[in-house]
């Protein structure tokens, strides 16, 4: 993994150098290069069990991405590399109490999503800024193979609404990342484990009392994904716990499940990562239950 880094870094460093746009076709060569590496060391990153190293290590890889993107910005696959790795960065480290810095990543993470879906459909291009209806209604040219970058980026734009939960102008876009996550679920409703119904969990508990909260949706959308994602996945259980159980002020349902995360030993090599993440997560929360309850 180490050697794979260094040659990304150098491969970047290197494109990064060249000068002009007499060098467009090396560019595009390197681009075809890179793109299938990104992916690949994001992917490495999953499989590892050391969070502190990944915490460490991580920005630099950020910085990397952002170098890829920069210097091949109608690059797809590297844009929504740069993006799930932004939200997946914020998500997991970006302490709560940060929120200049929460609302930096996720706009970023947006903005690469968004810069994703403009490149694989020119259509969107044009109904990006439109009008809500006109906006939904685009949607519906995108395809299964583009539900992934559709949910990185709808996943990325209602962090950072909620980031800035005291804007207006945030809490506008709405609608559209509604929309978005409706599309997905018509076209792949159990991807990432599940990531609509958790997408659903957490927008029916954070809404305003009496500006649409409905725990009872809630929990059924944080039930039914952590059925989709299944035991060995825990960070959707932590998530229940996390809004769910706080919002419905359950004491004993927080406390239980985060401490049924806590002692898991799922053996799943490709949720490692995530779930040393939310075993350290569910112990911070379990520090923090008195301030909550």
């Amino acid at each position: 993994m180490k050697r794979s880094a260094s040659i990304l870094l150098a491969a970047v460093l290197a494109v990064s150098l060249l000068p002009g746009s007499g060098c467009a076709l090396i560019r595009k060569g390197a681009a075809r290069m890179i793109s299938p590496m990104a992916s690949q060391l994001s992917e490495g990153l999953m499989h590892q069990e050391d969070v502190e190293l990944v915490r460490d290590g991580a920005p630099a890889f950020l910085l990397v991405l952002d170098a890829l993107a920069e210097s091949h910005p109608d690059n797809p696959t590297v844009l929504l590399s740069a993006a799930e790795a932004q939200l997946a960065y914020a998500t997991a480290f970006v302490d709560k109490s940060r929120r200049e810095r929460a609302r930096q990543m996720y706009r970023k993470a947006r903005d690469y999503g968004l810069r994703t879906l403009i490149e694989t459909n020119p259509r969107f291009a044009r109904a990006r800024d439109a009008d809500a209806d006109t906006f939904a209604a685009c949607l519906q040219s995108f395809r299964k193979a583009d539900a992934r970058a559709l949910i990185t980026t709808a996943t990325a734009w209602v962090m950072w609404i909620i980031a800035n939960s005291d804007s207006p102008a945030a809490l506008g876009d709405m609608p559209r990342v509604l929309a978005m996550m409706e599309r997905v679920r018509e076209l792949d409703p159990g991807i990432r484990q599940g990531g609509v119904d958790l997408f659903y969990g957490i927008y029916y508990t954070v809404l305003p009392l009496g500006g649409g909260r409905d725990l009872d949706k809630a929990r059924a959308h944080f039930e039914r994904s952590m059925e989709i994602a299944g035991p060995d996945y825990l960070l959707t259980r932590v998530t229940f716990a996390e809004f769910y159980a706080r919002y419905a002020f359950d004491r004993d349902l927080f406390e239980r499940t985060l401490q049924d995360v806590v002692d898991a030993a799922p053996d799943v090599a490709e949720f490692t990562l995530m779930n040393a993440v939310a075993q350290m997560r569910a112990r911070e929360l379990l520090d923090q239950i008195d301030e909550y309850f």
